[in-house]
């Protein structure tokens, strides 16, 4: 009879132990989805403004750039979308994450609307309006773009340190 409690409480520990590991295990792989989806969107915007970046205005493979600038934002689009699912599953997040999210998918919008008006111009052969357009509007935009991408990355990391430190205490507990 000893012997059958003692496995009993041997295996009710285990399942504890398993419970809390998964509870914990599961908030930092969300974490990290969060902060992937990030890194991933930065690095599809930064893409798309280092294609526009490489291209010759004066005699580019036009065709060619819009479709690698098109697989660019559509990378960002889907990442775009993952931060926003990841941020309404996590538990918590700090209402400057959610500003930031707000102004990244702003900006966003207003960029991939610039991109429109650009790729409108180029085919239509308005390379000189294509040309002022990216100088004078889509470059300070990317520029905003980018900044508050990693504004939100950062945000994303205090607030999961935060999260990280009371979920260890309760699991030390």
């Amino acid at each position: 009879l000893c012997l059958a409690a003692f496995f009993a409480a041997f295996a009710l520990q285990l399942a504890l132990n398993g419970y809390q590991a998964r509870a914990v295990q599961q908030v930092q792989d969300d974490q990290m989805g969060n902060f992937n989806a990030i890194s991933r969107f930065q690095g599809g915007v930064e893409s798309s403004i280092s294609i526009l970046e490489a291209y010759r205005w004066e005699n580019g493979e036009t065709e060619e750039m819009l479709e690698k600038l098109q697989a660019a934002c559509s990378t960002s689009n889907a990442w775009l979308w993952r931060i926003r699912s990841n941020m309404d599953g996590l538990q918590n997040v700090s209402d400057e994450q959610w500003v930031l999210y707000s102004a990244v998918d702003t900006v966003y919008q207003t960029y991939t609307g610039l991109l429109d008006e650009l790729e409108n111009d180029l085919l239509s052969g308005n390379d000189a309006a294509a040309s002022q357009l990216y100088y004078a509007k889509l470059v300070p935009c990317g520029d905003y773009l980018s900044q508050y991408t990693l504004q939100l990355l950062e945000t994303a990391i205090q607030d999961s340190q935060t999260t990280y430190t009371t979920i260890s205490v309760l699991n030390e507990r």
